[in-house]
């Protein structure tokens, strides 16, 4: 895993709409928040993706953008979207090189992990899950950006804190 307030390694992959994403298209905009999932459609994934999407404007009141990553191709990222509605990017990692940069690649691919990296792209707060099957939930990643970012209306400027 990476380490705090280090700088997180940029990355440009490809998008479901087919596009190209790099982390940096975000530096000196808004902290993103970039999560690492096993596989579209299956069935714990599909919760957590899911999750995202019902409370994506909690994410955006925050000026939070969201990216999902996983080993899938940019086809199945792309049917994936579609069926479960998701309106943020969902970046393909075909060869894991992302994931092993940012310690998110176990013994069968992709672990479940996320990062929180602020506007001038350092590493903010981090959490992997150890067995697949478990998901951190929307709540406690909302209470950690909460912690270490401030609102919309106190500015951009970002405060430090401590992993939670």
């Amino acid at each position: 895993m990476l380490t705090q307030n280090s700088i997180a390694p940029d990355f440009t992959l490809p998008a479901d709409n087919g596009e190209m994403v790099s982390l940096s298209d975000f530096q000196g905009k808004c902290p993103v928040l970039v999560f690492f999932y096993p596989g579209d459609f299956t069935p714990v994934c599909t919760k957590e993706v899911c999750a995202f999407r019902d409370d994506y404007e909690h994410f955006r009141s925050r000026n939070v953008a969201i990216l999902g990553i996983s080993s899938d191709s940019v086809e199945r990222h792309r049917r994936f979207a579609q069926e479960c509605r998701v309106p943020f990017r969902l970046l393909s990692d075909a060869d894991l090189e992302v994931a092993k940069a940012y310690g998110a690649n176990g013994l069968l691919g992709v672990r479940r992990a996320y990062f929180l990296i602020g506007t001038d792209g350092t590493l903010l707060w981090q959490h992997a899950e150890l067995f697949p099957i478990f998901r951190l939930s929307n709540t406690r990643i909302l209470e950690a950006i909460d912690t270490l970012l401030p609102s919309p209306s106190e500015g951009r400027r970002q405060r430090s804190g401590t992993r939670r």
